[in-house]
C-alpha cells in the first residue's frame, strides 16, 4: 500500500475521532494519532496533516458542496466514515492542487470499499462525481444551485 493511501486512512481516522466527539481540534487527534503510531514516515505524516487539517478548516464549505451533490439526502444521515471519506474526496477536488480530481475520486471510492457497507462505494462516487460536475461548471464550492445527480 503506498503511502499516499496510508495517509489518506490516518485522516480519516483523525476526522472520524473530531466528528464523533463533535470536537474540531485536529491537532489534539493527530497528537494522539503520532503517539499510537510514532513509526509514520516524515511524507505520509505531512500528507494525512494537509488533509486532515485542510477538511477541518474548509468543513463549512466542503460539507455545504457535499450537500448540494447529495440527492434527497442529508450528509447527517450518513456514517461517519462515509462521510468523512466523502469531505476527504470533496477537499481534494475542490481546494487543493495535489492529487488529480479523478485519483481523488478513485481514492475515496476505495476506502469505502474497505471501510463502509458495499454500497457505499457507489454513493461515494456518485456524490464526488457530482462534485466534480459543479466544480467544472465553475460553480464556487458551497455555493447555492440545483441538486445535481448522484
Amino acid at each position: 500500500m503506498g503511502q499516499r493511501r496510508k495517509a489518506r486512512e490516518a485522516a480519516i481516522r483523525i476526522l472520524y475521532q473530531c466528528d464523533i466527539h463533535e470536537d474540531w481540534d485536529v491537532d489534539a487527534v493527530v497528537e494522539e494519532y503520532i503517539q499510537e503510531n510514532p513509526t509514520v514516515a516524515a511524507e505520509e505524516r505531512e500528507f494525512f496533516l494537509a488533509l486532515a487539517r485542510g477538511v477541518a478548516e474548509h468543513k463549512e464549505e466542503v460539507d455545504l458542496e457535499l450537500g448540494q451533490a447529495l440527492v434527497n439526502w442529508q450528509l447527517e444521515r450518513l456514517g461517519y466514515m462515509e462521510r468523512n471519506i466523502l469531505r476527504i474526496g470533496a477537499f481534494e477536488v475542490l481546494l487543493q492542487d495535489f492529487t488529480p480530481d479523478k485519483v481523488a475520486v478513485d481514492e475515496a471510492v476505495e476506502m469505502a470499499k474497505q471501510y463502509c457497507d458495499k454500497e457505499s462505494s457507489g454513493l461515494i462516487n456518485g456524490v464526488l462525481q457530482g462534485v466534480m460536475n459543479r466544480k467544472a461548471s465553475g460553480k464556487k464550492p458551497g455555493a447555492p444551485g440545483e441538486k445535481l445527480a448522484g
